[in-house]
């Protein structure tokens, strides 16, 4: 008998990606029989002071870096931005060219190919988790690695890095702000308490704790917490990201084993199949 792929049932889902990373998300939910839900946790913009950009670009053009690892589809797009305004871009591609490129999960490896630069390695498991296993067998000691990322990001990485002996720094390449439309978080406070949602798929402990600053100023936690507890299946793509949920107290029903947003639909309609 032929396994049917889980779908979701007309089931409103939320996506908490920034709105100009989330038409392909809404399109793989509505592949799935779903309905999307945009609600932006996230909203992204260049940084105002490009000097550690070029101060990293010119670190890497000497040779002086062993390892550069990329977090995300954004970390590229704004890396080759800023290196461009700073007319280094080729002395940014002979510099990567130099370093071990690592990129976190396929999505952000494909955007680097994109740019004409190789990825060296891609983790098993597309998170931080996964590329501190990567790491530990490489015995980084010693070893500079750079990170270019947003400003806001979760410090897991680079803090269990440097007990390992490495030199680590991030390099902020992007800032992630928390959208400030009222009208639009107006709507999703009424939606979630008038049970118009169904379940909300979190990316990042970022766009988790965004959300819950924005309905926190709708209500108070505990009743946020009955509300969702209630009325919402809560999806967690990735470990650090079910942490940050835990942490405030959010129960996470759906965890998926690879952690990209079609996985975490597929676990989401197992879940909902099974229960």
């Amino acid at each position: 008998m032929v396994q049917k792929t889980p779908i979701l049932k007309g089931k409103t889902v939320a996506i908490t990606r920034p709105a100009v990373q989330a038409e392909e998300a809404g399109a793989l939910i509505k592949a799935k029989g779903g309905v999307p839900y945009y609600i932006p946790a996230i909203e992204i913009k260049g940084l105002s002071n490009p000097v550690p950009v070029k101060k990293f670009i010119v670190e890497l053009y000497s040779g002086q870096v062993d390892y550069v690892i990329l977090m995300s589809t954004n970390g590229v797009k704004y890396l080759f931005s800023a290196a461009e305004d700073l007319k280094l871009t080729r002395q940014l591609y002979e510099g990567l060219a130099k370093s071990c490129v690592i990129a976190v999960g396929p999505k952000t490896a494909e955007a680097i190919k994109e740019c004409r630069v190789r990825v060296d390695l891609v983790p098993q498991k597309y998170s931080s988790e996964g590329l501190l296993e990567v790491l530990k067998e490489k015995d980084v000691k010693g070893k500079k690695i750079r990170i270019p990322r947003t400003s806001n990001a979760t410090p897991t990485l680079t803090a269990t890095l440097k007990t390992m002996g490495a030199d680590v720094e991030e390099i902020y390449v992007y800032e992630s702000g928390l959208p400030m439309d009222e009208k639009v978080n107006d709507k999703f406070y009424v939606d979630l308490t008038e049970g118009r949602i169904d379940a909300i798929v979190f990316g990042s402990g970022l766009s988790a704790k965004n959300i819950f600053k924005m309905l926190t100023e709708k209500a108070a936690m505990d009743q946020i917490r009955g509300i969702i507890k209630a009325k919402v299946t809560t999806v967690a793509i990735g470990p650090t990201t079910a942490e940050a949920l835990k942490g405030m107290d959010i129960k996470v029903d759906v965890i998926p084993e690879d952690y990209l947003f079609e996985n975490a639909l597929e676990a989401l309609a197992q879940y909902w199949n099974t229960k």
